[in-house]
């Protein structure tokens, strides 16, 4: 079962999914691993990914842009 910050970036992924290559380029978190992340083939990814992912996705919020 996914942490609730693990859960967040997982349905922010889901809705920003034609944009991954962008948010590969902006968290420097690969497309190939966003990819494996969204589609749960990596059920439990490292922190970092998932910490920089959140910080992505909430500066994104911060700055009026949802992704």
């Amino acid at each position: 079962m996914p942490t609730p910050l693990h859960a967040l970036v997982l349905e922010r992924l889901e809705a920003s999914k034609g944009t991954w290559p962008a948010i590969a380029k902006e968290t420097g978190v690969s497309k190939r691993t966003i990819e494996k992340i969204a589609s749960r083939e990596i059920e439990d990814p490292g922190v970092s990914h998932i910490e920089k992912l959140a910080r992505y996705f909430e500066q994104q919020t911060v700055s009026g842009h949802a992704a």
